[in-house]
């Protein structure tokens, strides 16, 4: 520039990539000519304008910048005259003054304009005439080399460096930033700058990410042709293919698909035949539409198939057209749903198989398709797989094993437990000549039908075969561990329990046999482990994307929570769980997180939030199941809770006429006899609930802790109260030999209240009161025996085993430790909602009673504690024993 001004000329060649800042270089030059004075003269070429004769030269003439007694006379005339004319009046000027002209793309400009600008440059030494003249790096060897043969000067512009965005980033991100823009755009400047914009701007990861696409199509629309063809064809394959695959799907000549394919790679955005980075692949694929997006993707698609690459990737280019009208479109698409099955990609297989059913008319081949449905999206969307279950039940002998398993599967998950029966002893007697049912998959299957119906035995031997098989060690693990429902937890079902775990991968078939082993482990004081495994094989669902799996095995993760005697966070997990799916998709399965989730709100005493449980929509199959039971009985205890002792006694009633349809006892799951005999007490008929109880421990075998623990406890308030404090004692000890803290701690609060009414009535200590929120999970409860005045674990809202006394007038034995003032568990429930400044319309909304029973309740409570309102309260019950004389 300079020299230039100096009287010296030259004539620079600018060359680059697309978008390598060729423009950017020239305006600056433009810029700083001006700054100086010197005369300037600036056109661009255009792909569209290269027919236009003398389209460049008008360009330069149009401004204002050359005099008007200079450009006059050569707008007409002949062409040759015309070039030669411009040429002598522009080097007459540039010898008065320094002159610059700046052409655009140069590679684009007519040939008229072409041939002036080679008279310039012949002519640039003897006169301050600078010329600066930007081009394509192809240009320069090629259609460029009549102007790289004059005498010139070669600038190549090549990408920005780590350190040259180091400077342009100054202070605008994280140290490493300069390198992550670096590796994403090879240090193309449209890209540098785009993403600089983008992060000075502080957007978020996916404001900057859009920002990157935008400008990577804004790139590719520079390219000219056949490169923006060719990178496109790129980007669509994304595969390491040969650059006659990409000439085919671009629809260009190889040799120009080859050379293309070189300047990208010059351009550091591809390397080989790929994109460096799968972002800017996705941008570009991002941005084709209509048309053009089918034909590159089903050219891809055959391309790759005529090539035998693996039928998945072929599938995605005609899942991404969206057709599929070859001949050999439908095997692929079917094989590709079984490949990536294997990856657990439900999503992409569903889509495969959905495209696969649009190309065939066949009925067989449409029941093929439904069956592979049914098979694959199950464990993302149960109720969508219903439908197909049609055609798995029709099937017949027609279906391989895996379609019989599939239909065993759902049709247990959507309680059709006559198919399922049926179907899994066809698995096992195998009139089709099929492979015989492997023992793990029997196992499991065993399992599940445990789960949900409380048997299913493993099936039997086959005639004729040899002992080692008949005593399969699948076969035995299986049937030890379904008997926990019967025994509770013990040493050989918790060892079996491992063996489960740690060598059934997480299933279809397995989900249920891994949830009985998880709470095998619980029900044998094993908490820590069944929740390790719980936790581990949840991740694993989320990682695979199996929803219904994630699902359940969250819903399995609540009840142990609130067997630890975390109500509040159970409370929370259960409904996280139910909200995973929605209930068409939870099937029967619906059960577990509501009875948990309802347990919990009434152990916590929020008994509205209880009661919204019970709008929760239940199918009445459902009830056919054991789930159906836990469901019931959550129920039970919450009408028990609430004051409603009859309707308590009608759901108690179901759950025993339930498993007795189908001769079943199972304490573990309904303690029926139990919970019969607390509401019976509730009601006033404490013989009956003695009877019940005394046939709960009769029937319970000695390792069921669980069951034995709820009968002594009841037994210990409807039976001899001088029994009491030790069938308390036991039931305290048989609760924490099954592991549940929630109602070891409800035992052990009974046990402290009694023990503070004993001492008083001794006088010899003041009653301390006994805290009524859950402690620390992980806290330990107090030594059952010692009388401990306090408990970490105990739950508000739950009635202690001391309220379930009978009520006055009732068969209750002399020498009980009554209390003359001893408030009732529901007056007690109240007067701590009203000390707490509680108003009786929240009370009532509290405890889901009416404002009338809450007034009566404070009512009886003043009068009984001497107290002339509210404001006296707070001391009264200070004095005041914990728990009541009935729970009425």
């Amino acid at each position: 520039m300079i020299e230039c001004d100096a009287g010296t000329g030259e004539t620079v060649l600018v060359g680059g990539g697309p978008a390598s800042g060729k423009s950017q270089v020239q305006n600056q030059v433009v810029a700083r000519a001006r700054e100086l004075g010197i005369l300037t003269l600036t056109a661009a070429g255009a792909a569209d304008e290269r027919e236009v004769d003398g389209g460049v030269i008008d360009q330069l003439l149009a401004g204002p910048a050359l005099p008007r007694a200079v450009t006059g006379p050569l707008t007409e005339g002949d062409p040759d005259e015309r070039i030669a004319g411009l040429a002598s009046a522009v080097h007459r000027l540039a010898r008065e003054r320094a002159v610059l002209v700046a052409v655009d793309d140069l590679h684009h400009v007519d040939e008229t304009s072409a041939r002036l600008l080679l008279r310039l440059q012949r002519r640039t030494r003897s006169s301050a005439l600078l010329l600066v003249l930007n081009h394509p790096d192809s240009w320069y060897t090629g259609d460029g080399l009549r102007f790289a043969a004059q005498p010139h000067r070669h600038v190549q512009l090549t990408p920005l460096s780590v350190a040259a965005i180091a400077e342009l980033v100054a202070d605008a991100g994280p140290e490493d930033l300069p390198e992550r823009i670096h590796r994403l755009t090879a240090g193309n400047p449209l890209l540098v700058n785009a993403l600089l914009d983008a992060y000075r701007g502080d957007a978020d990861d996916s404001r900057v990410g859009l920002a990157y696409s935008e400008a990577v199509q804004r790139l590719l629309q520079r390219y000219g042709s056949p490169l923006r063809e060719v990178a496109t064809a790129i980007a669509v394959l994304d595969t390491e293919v040969t650059t006659e695959a990409v000439a085919t799907v671009a629809g260009v000549d190889p040799l120009e698909a080859e050379a293309s394919a070189g300047v990208l790679a010059d351009s550091g955005l591809v390397t080989g035949v790929r994109f460096r980075q799968p972002p800017a692949a996705a941008a570009v694929v991002g941005g084709l539409r209509g048309p053009e997006k089918v034909r590159l993707h089903l050219r891809a698609a055959e391309v790759k198939h005529h090539r035998g690459l693996a039928a998945a990737d072929v599938a995605r280019h005609l899942v991404a057209a969206g057709e599929a009208g070859a001949e050999w479109a439908l095997p692929v698409l079917v094989e590709a749903a079984e490949q990536v099955m294997l990856g657990d990609d439900v999503d992409f297989a569903t889509r495969c198989l959905k495209l696969a059913a649009t190309a065939t008319t066949a009925k067989w081949e449409q029941q093929l398709i439904s069956q592979l449905l049914a098979k694959i999206t199950w464990r993302v969307n149960p109720a969508a797989a219903a439908p197909h279950l049609e055609g798995l039940r029709q099937g017949g002998e027609q279906f391989d094993r895996s379609d019989r398993i599939a239909l065993v599967r759902q049709s247990l998950w959507f309680g059709d437990r006559e198919t399922f029966e049926r179907g899994f002893a066809a698995l096992r007697d195998d009139p089709a000549g099929f492979e015989p049912l492997d023992p793990r998959t029997a196992a499991e299957l065993s399992l599940a039908g445990q789960w949900h119906y409380g048997v299913c035995a493993v099936p039997p031997p086959v005639p004729g075969e040899r002992p080692a098989e008949a005593g399969d060690p699948w076969r035995h693990t299986a049937s030890t561990l379904g008997a926990v429902w019967r025994t509770g937890g013990t040493e050989a079902t918790s060892a079996c329990a491992e063996r489960i775990l740690q060598n059934c991968r997480l299933s279809d078939t397995s989900l249920e046999a891994l949830a009985t082993a998880i709470l095998a482990l619980a029900y044998d004081g094993k908490t820590e482990r069944a929740e390790g495994w719980c936790t581990s094989l949840g991740e694993e669902a989320e990682y695979r994307g199996a929803v219904t799996w994630k699902a359940m095995l969250d819903a399995i993760g609540a009840g142990l929570t609130l067997r630890r005697g975390d109500v509040a966070a159970a409370a929370e997990q259960a409904a996280r769980a139910l909200a995973r799916l929605d209930a068409p998709n939870w099937g029967v399965a619906i059960s577990y997180p509501l009875a948990t989730l309802l347990s919990a709100h009434t152990a916590a005493g929020a008994f509205k939030a209880a009661a919204a449980v019970l709008r929760h929509p239940v199918p009445d199959v459902v009830f056919t199941t054991l789930g159906g039971v836990r469901y019931l009985r959550a129920r039970g205890q919450f009408h028990l809770a609430t004051n409603r002792g009859l309707a308590a006694v009608s759901d108690f009633q179901q759950c025993r006429r339930i498993l007795r349809e189908r001769g079943l006892d199972l304490p573990v799951v309904a303690p029926w006899r139990s919970d019969l005999a607390e509401a019976n007490l509730r009601l006033g008929n404490p013989t009956l609930a003695v009877e019940l109880t005394r046939h709960q421990l009769t029937d319970a075998v000695p390792t069921d802790s669980y069951s034995r623990g709820s009968a002594l406890r009841v037994l210990a308030f409807a039976g001899d109260s001088a029994a009491r404090p030790g069938l308390l004692n036991r039931a305290a000890e048989a609760f924490k030999a099954s592991g549940d803290r929630l109602e070891l701690a409800k035992t052990v609060r009974a046990l402290n209240q009694l023990g503070q009414r004993a001492e008083r009535s001794a006088g010899l200590v003041k009653p301390v009161h006994v805290p009524r929120q859950a402690g620390p999970a992980g806290s330990r409860a107090p030594a059952p025996g010692r009388m401990a005045s306090t408990v970490a674990g105990s739950t508000a809202g739950v009635s202690t085993m001391d309220g379930l006394r009978p009520r006055p007038g009732a068969a209750a034995k002399p020498g009980g430790a009554a209390h003359p003032a001893s408030l009732s568990e529901a007056e007690l429930r109240v007067a701590e909602l009203a000390a707490h400044g509680r108003t009786n319309r929240q009370i009532a909304e509290t405890l889901y009673i009416t404002v009338s029973t809450v007034e009566q309740h404070l009512t009886r409570v003043y009068r009984k504690l001497g107290v002339s309102g509210r404001s006296a309260l707070a001391g009264g019950l200070a004095d005041e024993p914990a728990g009541g004389a009935d729970g009425a």
